[in-house]
């Protein structure tokens, strides 16, 4: 559910780009900026998340 969420901002966001007449100039940089924040943003929650799953309550530490 998270990821479809993700997906549909950063299409969400393309679109919005595409419709705005003010950022035709530098389309291709824009579009790669969208692309770059909600990839890095879906890594951050998919990251988050998987942690979550299976915590270190009480890490055993290494001897050495």
């Amino acid at each position: 559910m998270g990821s479809s969420i993700f997906g549909g901002i950063g299409v969400f966001a393309l679109v919005a780009s595409f419709a705005s007449p003010s950022l035709s100039k530098d389309r291709g940089l824009t579009n790669l900026l969208i692309i770059t924040a909600t990839i890095c943003c879906w890594l951050m929650w998919l990251i988050t998340y998987m942690m979550q799953l299976h915590p270190l309550v009480k890490p055993i530490p290494m001897e050495e």
